[in-house]
């Protein structure tokens, strides 16, 4: 399974203006011609499709019946003990303009640059009794106490262009933490220098998600393992008891070699994460992301498709989340997914786009039951 993050969006489907539409996909055009595109609904309308419900049903788990926050399933990489009582959310960096969310996903910062900013703030996190985790970019975790906490202060991604206050916690050390991590960003030195070269920098740190700690599984699937960077991608596949193998760079052809590896080993489910979609999905023009699809179909979706056919196995292609175009909040409409290989029978040609998988039919739900499918089939 190849999940695409960051790929799907909401947009005029029929006039064909979603990057999958406009991108130049060669390899997944003859996926397609050969296999067959239908929708499937990852999470419900009772799902929150910024959390981590569309990978947990990607990975067999059923969202509606397990906890689904993203903090939750990020601290299982880390070596954290909550104390009774204690809760961990999920901390971001976001940029301001005035009293108006400018960009969710600020940056790109160098490590460096991360790492003192975090620094600039942890006290703050300090003063109100939270304790705040690094994480990976520009996304950390925080422990406090659930008193303390408002669940209903949503993620921030899609919420660009909204005033804060619209958003602003009802538990006064949650607004309070809010405040302090404002004034702690706003005269610092790494933000000024942004200003002054017309970037943004990080101006405050949003909390949101708030979620008790879970365990993860003691024994997976049998012959089975995910390939990938992202960190909730990894928490995700350690909550379902897989195996998860990191390559050693940031890149797709890195990502092929490790997968590559797996299937001269036998294993039988390998689990394939992009590793780019929010930032991209987020913060670039639709030509852009269009691009970004093009360049996975040639660097990834052409090589893990003849490993997978030297291999006589199936490749599934499918979408991590559907998002807004233009806001770029994570919504639940059905995602496209494409079936290739041994034993699959092609259907009615279709192209991998939304209005492509739109035209199969009622899309495949609930979407944890999409690997009984594709085994099956």
């Amino acid at each position: 399974m190849l999940v695409l993050a960051g790929s799907a969006e909401r947009a005029a489907c029929a006039a064909a203006e979603s990057p999958l539409a406009l991108a130049a996909t060669p390899q997944l055009d003859r996926l397609a011609e050969r296999g067959r595109v239908f929708p499937v609904r990852l999470t419900d309308e009772g799902s929150d499709p910024a959390s981590a419900a569309p990978l947990l049903a990607l990975v067999g788990l059923d969202p509606r019946r397990r906890a689904c926050a993203r903090a939750a399933h990020l601290a299982l990489l880390y070596d954290v003990e909550l104390k009774p009582g204690e809760y961990f959310a999920s901390a971001n960096f976001v940029a301001l303009f005035r009293d108006t969310i400018a960009d969710v996903i600020p940056g790109p910062f160098s490590k460096a640059e991360l790492e003192v900013l975090f620094e600039a703030v942890a006290g703050a996190a300090h003063s109100v009794g939270f304790r705040l985790l690094p994480g990976t970019g520009t996304e950390h975790l925080t422990v406090a106490p659930a008193g303390a906490l408002d669940p209903r202060v949503p993620c921030p991604e899609g919420h660009a262009g909204e005033r804060t206050a619209a958003f602003e916690p009802a538990c006064a050390p949650h607004a309070l933490f809010h405040r302090l991590t404002r004034e702690a960003l706003d005269g610092h030195e790494i933000n000024q220098v942004r200003r002054e070269l017309g970037e943004n920098g990080a101006d405050m740190v949003w909390v949101w998600g708030p979620a008790e700690a879970i365990d993860p599984a003691s024994k997976g699937p049998e012959s089975t393992a995910a390939v990938g960077r992202d960190p909730l991608w990894q928490g995700v596949c350690r909550a379902a008891g897989i195996p998860v193998k990191e390559p050693k760079a940031p890149d797709p052809a890195a990502l092929v070699r490790t997968v590559q590896a797996l299937l001269r080993k036998g294993t039988r489910t390998v689990f394939v994460h992009s590793a780019r979609g929010t930032r991209d999905a987020l913060c670039r023009s639709r030509e852009l992301r269009a691009e970004g699809a093009a360049a996975l179909d040639e660097l990834l979706v052409g090589p893990l498709a003849r490993a997978v056919e030297k291999a006589g196995g199936r490749l599934l292609v499918i979408s991590e989340v559907a998002r807004d175009s233009e806001t770029g909040r994570a919504l639940s409409d059905p995602v496209p997914a494409l079936l290739w290989g041994a034993g699959v029978e092609p259907l009615r040609p279709a192209p991998f786009t939304e209005a492509g998988a739109a035209g199969a039919g009622r899309p495949l739900e609930p979407g944890s039951g999409l690997l009984a499918y594709v085994r099956h089939l």
